[in-house]
């Protein structure tokens, strides 16, 4: 499989990386053959390796930045050599930054030049952005809503913060076999109450993700604050066909998890907004547990004495 590895500033600052999303998209859209990865300037020498360690026929990679300045010339050229050294037989090609690329120049200038262009004034404009608003929120859903058996399933949750907390928290009563990846892992998982009846573990391994680590993984749960962590992770459970959920951008992911409301011993109701609005879906789920639970556990209690 050929590979296209981009090349970004670190960042974690949120909404940083919205543009740099939409190209990885539309490069995979476009190529649907190849793999496309990304990675920050930190991590582009353990990324890289671990790609070329994988079965790819060749590696493209292009800095995502502007300036042909000490990281393009010197820093980015220097670890893809190395990585070379090592791979000789995995063709590299590395680009050029963006700032040299034929055409730039020219589209820099025509958008700057809008400014000062009446027919791209802001009211108009801003009507445009409302109205394309108002179709993606009208956007039909193709989320098919289901409940899967995961007990005795391995479940990966890349991530160690209070998001990943939360997941697994979900994952508790499935039976799943939870393992849990990141460099820092928070305190509170160590004292999570695992059912002592069903087949649910949950392993905690301190350290950076590994491809590996999708090895007999069923599905897996992003939850890390690292786009290219993140696209990396998505990247590489896509190839191998492992549903993947990803927490910081349910566009990218197969599926998402509505929240879900258990009354008595067999009444269980969830509720989505198609992962568009979380907050939304917040208070529709307590507007439902304050207003409905005398009634639906009323209604089980007669089905059941029938």
């Amino acid at each position: 499989m050929k590979v296209v590895l981009i090349i970004a500033h670190n960042c974690i600052r949120p909404g940083a990386y919205r543009g740099f999303e939409t190209v990885l998209d539309r490069l995979r859209k476009d190529m649907p053959d190849a793999r496309i990865a990304s990675t920050s300037l930190v991590d582009l020498d353990n990324d890289l390796r671990a790609i070329l360690r994988e079965d790819v026929e060749s590696v493209t990679l292009l800095p995502y930045l502007l300036l042909n300045g000490q990281h393009s010339k010197g820093d980015i050229p220097a670890i893809v050599a190395a990585a070379q050294k090592d791979f000789p037989q995995i063709p590299m090609t590395l680009l050029p930054p963006l700032g040299e690329w034929d055409g730039f120049a020219d589209m820099v200038v025509k958008e700057v030049g809008k400014v000062n262009n009446p027919e791209h004034s802001s009211p108009r404009h801003s009507e445009r952005s409302a109205e394309r608003g108002v179709e993606e929120s009208s956007r039909p859903s193709h989320l098919f809503a289901i409940e899967m058996n995961l007990e005795g399933k391995n479940v990966l949750v890349v991530g160690g913060g209070r998001i990943a907390l939360r997941k697994v928290k979900t994952l508790l009563p499935t039976g799943a076999r939870i393992t849990v990846v990141a460099p820092m892992i928070d305190p509170e998982f160590k004292t999570l109450d695992v059912p002592q009846n069903s087949l649910t573990t949950v392993t905690l391994e301190e350290r950076p993700y590994d491809v590996l680590d999708l090895r007999s993984v069923s599905m897996v749960f992003i939850c890390t604050d690292q786009p290219a962590v993140n696209a990396q992770v998505s990247n590489d459970a896509r190839a191998r066909r492992i549903l993947v959920n990803n927490a910081c951008d349910y566009l990218d992911g197969d599926f998402i998890v509505p929240a879900r409301m258990d009354f008595g011993k067999n009444i269980t109701v969830t509720v989505s907004t198609q992962g568009r609005a979380p907050s939304l879906a917040k208070k529709l789920k307590q507007k439902i547990q304050a207003d409905w639970k005398k009634d639906l556990e009323q209604i089980e209690k007669e089905s059941c004495e029938l």
